[in-house]
């Protein structure tokens, strides 16, 4: 085949696919990723785009979904399941953590919002919630508020793991039900308390039963796959022009939507193939890296035109294109070497297939 029918064959879609890739959760991982990062320059050049940050709800369905996905035929310890969770996300994470706090004590100019003071940096490498200098609760780089709930959940899943296989997603859908049911209980104001009984975790309970059915191959078919995607996104456009506060019932403002956007995606995959669509295959590899590192590119390029530009249009362009293109550069320069690593590490302890980088959680964010 020559090189021009190969391109074509490629953006039409018979490129054939890695082991243990699914192209729809790829993409999926790609547009969520890309939609905080609008969220975030849109809100940095004085826009509205809230939506965007629905990418992360589409992120804990795609997280439950993922890890069903990848221990239902082959169940492993739960030692060795927290093992590669961790490998996949905290390297990656505590670097990039370490370095902006370093390069904030430095240049204390680069980085005016920021104080990052021992016992911010020590929470935020352990995943603790807590409350920054703003009086969010985010640790210091903001968009890793959302590894603290992936961090849990990947407790809670490797615990249910000890159970029978038939057991486990009921197990795990109790406790998940049982800490949103005890939320009124606590205190709302402490960091630890709303974070682990908040009902966004319920969106992780809902990608495992996805990943079930998509294991059991008990998904709709093509038809009712394009009226469960049209759905998912009829469910944010509403949201978004109705103009309503989604954050006390965001579970299901948000959380639906994603769930049936995910729901339509996969069953379209299983209803037959997905194209290979390059651009979006290449956010969604690098969609992790693209999650944590986003805004602080965000941030630096409009504290870079501010003074040049004082027009919102061309700061917003230029802002998403740095985002991007952060982001790109951590995934070839510091993720993709890590992943190779610990992959190759991995292979030399022990013989055996590893859970497929194609699918393996953005941040999951």
């Amino acid at each position: 085949m020559t090189q021009s029918a190969t391109s074509a064959a490629a953006e039409f879609g018979s490129l054939p696919k890695a082991p243990g890739e699914i192209r729809s959760i790829q993409y999926l991982r790609g547009v969520a990723a890309f939609g905080v990062l609008l969220f975030h320059a849109a809100d940095r050049a004085g826009y509205v785009f809230g939506v965007g940050a629905a990418g992360v709800d589409v992120f804990f369905v795609i997280s439950g979904f993922i890890m069903w996905v990848v221990t239902c035929r082959r169940t492993p310890a739960p030692g060795d399941f927290l093992i590669r969770r961790v490998q996949r996300i905290v390297p990656l994470y505590w670097g990039l953590t370490l370095l902006t706090a370093a390069a904030a004590l430095a240049i204390p100019g680069a980085f005016p919002a920021m104080r990052p003071t021992m016992s911010h940096v020590a929470q935020s490498l352990l995943f603790v919630p807590h409350r920054g200098e703003t009086g969010a609760i985010a640790p210091l780089i903001v968009p890793g508020w959302t590894l603290n709930y992936e961090m849990f959940f990947y407790l809670l899943f490797g615990a249910s793991l000890m159970a029978p296989a038939r057991w486990r997603p009921w197990a795990l859908s109790a406790a998940l039900l049982g800490l949103a049911a005890i939320r009124p209980l606590g205190d709302a104001q402490n960091p630890i308390w709303a974070t682990f009984t908040n009902p966004l975790l319920l969106e992780f309970g809902a990608g495992v039963w996805l990943g079930k059915a998509w294991s059991e191959r008990r998904l709709p078919g093509r038809g009712a796959a394009w009226g469960l995607i049209a759905a998912g996104l009829a469910g944010f456009a509403a949201v978004t022009l109705a103009g309503v506060d989604i954050e006390p019932a965001r579970i299901l403002y948000w959380g639906l939507p994603a769930l049936l956007l995910v729901t339509g995606a996969v069953s379209l995959e299983r209803a037959g193939s997905v194209p290979h669509w390059w651009p979006l295959r290449v956010l969604g590899d690098a969609s992790y890296s693209l999650y944590l590192v986003h805004g602080l590119a965000i941030s630096a390029a409009f504290r870079l035109l501010q003074k040049a530009v004082d027009a919102p249009v061309p700061t917003f362009i230029v802002s998403v294109i740095a985002g991007l293109a952060a982001g790109l550069a951590v995934y070839e320069l510091a993720e993709k070497p890590l992943m190779k690593l610990f992959r190759t590490g991995m292979a030399a302890k022990r013989p055996g297939p590893a859970i497929a980088p194609h699918i393996a959680p953005a941040s999951e964010p």
